[in-house]
């Protein structure tokens, strides 16, 4: 029996948009016993090269992806923040998303007013605000809650 990243296609080595730069780095096989969902990794690079964060897109339909996690995350390098790297990034990754899905959920903390900025611009739909407990999978903080938002491209 195939395992689930030999189920996935194979994704490109490179994506590009503005001047954000992905390089492939893996595809991680999840953990399904702990509700995770395995997920393409890409670095996030500038044009000349220099690491600037990462983005990752889960794939499945757990509700751990549905509520907490999204389909896509990322982190952007402090020094690299404000400048649209996580937008540029999300744009980028949009075609190998695409292959699978027409929508996704994004998630985002209430707090993070950076993050919100970059989901609204990608011109995803605000879905509602939920409360995310500690038995959430992944979940190491108190309790808390998350912003939903549908990305359809």
């Amino acid at each position: 029996m195939p395992s689930n990243t030999e189920l996935l296609p194979k994704p490109p080595e490179v994506l590009l948009f503005g001047a954000v730069r992905l390089q492939f780095v893996r595809i991680s096989p999840g953990d399904e016993a702990r509700g995770y969902a395995p997920f393409y990794n890409y670095r996030i690079e500038t044009t000349d090269g220099k690491e600037a964060g990462h983005i990752n897109f889960r794939v499945g339909d757990s509700r751990h992806i549905m509520i907490y996690a999204g389909h896509i995350g990322y982190e952007v390098l402090e020094p690299f923040r404000g400048k649209r790297f996580a937008y540029q990034a999300c744009m980028a990754i949009a075609p190998l998303v695409r292959l699978l899905y027409e929508e996704v959920i994004i998630t985002c903390d209430p707090d993070n007013f950076g993050s919100m900025r970059t989901i609204e611009k990608l011109g995803a739909a605000f879905l509602e605000e939920v409360a995310v407990g500690s038995e959430e999978a992944g979940y190491t903080r108190k309790p808390g809650r998350k912003r939903r938002y549908l990305w359809k491209r």
